[in-house]
């Protein structure tokens, strides 16, 4: 009952702060999320992951909160959450502009919250919150830096796999044209959102939590992470040439229908595949430290 009160204040607590240190984050992700697969996309997979890890990990983390002390103890830690709740508040202005940013602040907000109220957890907690910010702010850098030559890449493929399919496409460069069945003329673009750098990145990410969560060894993360990403590569064409397929047969309105929410299943699929592949593959490290002691345990 101890570990259960202290988890739900300081979820709270939490949920509280951030609508100050992170006031806009909630309007950014709903005016994003009916956008088509991009950078905001990153954001609802972790944390819905994260939510997933705690319900499996509650034994460990019921240890912890179990063991915490009184507010009195590890003041120095306590403090620390403190002066980051303070410093997130204090820089609203600067962080909550787009959703990634916000993202971050918000995750920040737990964790900050966490060691003031449970600062056991520290070291439960430190990896995770490590692996989500990168996570949620990675896509979006990424895809500015490498969106753009990537597009062009799945442009030529796609060109290449439609033309086999016999669908007379006018491409030039990541733009193309075709007449549908139905007498439309459907155009698009394949831009640096459509380019699949979101769905590789995403998916590293959420990989990397995976492998905190379940102790895999190195090997075979690094080649679910290499298979993944050139599966990923590939599926994302696969996508495009599934839109064209559909437009060219029933028109403008089938092909925008679909291109909404493909992506989101495709690749949602596509993680949880990864998941079920990757509880198969290796071996678990035989020892996990939890934070709340320095004594091994066997992770049930």
């Amino acid at each position: 009952m101890k570990a259960v009160l202290r988890f739900v204040g300081w979820v709270a607590a939490a949920a509280v702060l951030s609508t100050i240190t992170a006031p806009s984050f909630p309007a950014l992700l709903n005016r994003l999320l009916g956008d088509t697969f991009g950078s905001n996309f990153a954001v609802v997979p972790f944390i819905a992951l994260f939510a997933v890890i705690f319900a499996f990990r509650w034994r460990d983390l019921e240890q912890i909160l179990e063991a915490e002390g009184g507010l009195g103890t590890l003041m120095g830690t306590r403090l620390v959450g403190v002066v980051i709740l303070l410093l997130l508040a204090l820089i609203v202005p600067l962080t909550s502009g787009t959703v990634e940013v916000s993202a971050v602040v918000m995750i920040l907000t737990f964790f900050g919250t966490s060691l003031a109220m449970n600062p056991l957890a520290k070291r439960f907690l430190t990896p995770y919150v490590l692996v989500l910010s990168a996570g949620v702010s990675a896509p979006a850098v990424l895809q500015w830096a490498f969106g753009a030559p990537l597009a062009l890449v799945a442009s030529d493929i796609s060109s290449k796999v439609v033309g086999l399919l016999g669908v007379h496409v006018v491409w030039q460069g990541t733009q193309f044209e075709f007449m549908s069945r139905t007498g439309e003329v459907v155009s698009a673009v394949v831009t640096p959102d459509c380019s699949g750098i979101v769905s590789v990145t995403t998916f590293l990410g959420l990989l990397a939590l995976m492998h905190i969560d379940m102790h895999k060894d190195l090997r075979s993360t690094a080649t679910l992470a290499a298979v993944g990403t050139a599966a990923l590569a590939l599926l994302n064409c696969v996508r495009i040439v599934a839109l064209i397929w559909v437009g060219y047969g029933f028109g403008s309105s089938a092909f925008w229908g679909l291109h909404y929410w493909l992506g989101y299943a495709e690749f949602l699929g596509f993680y949880l595949a990864a998941l079920l592949v990757y509880s198969r593959m290796g071996r678990p490290s035989p020892v996990f430290y939890p934070a709340n002691s320095g004594l091994p345990y066997t992770p049930s």
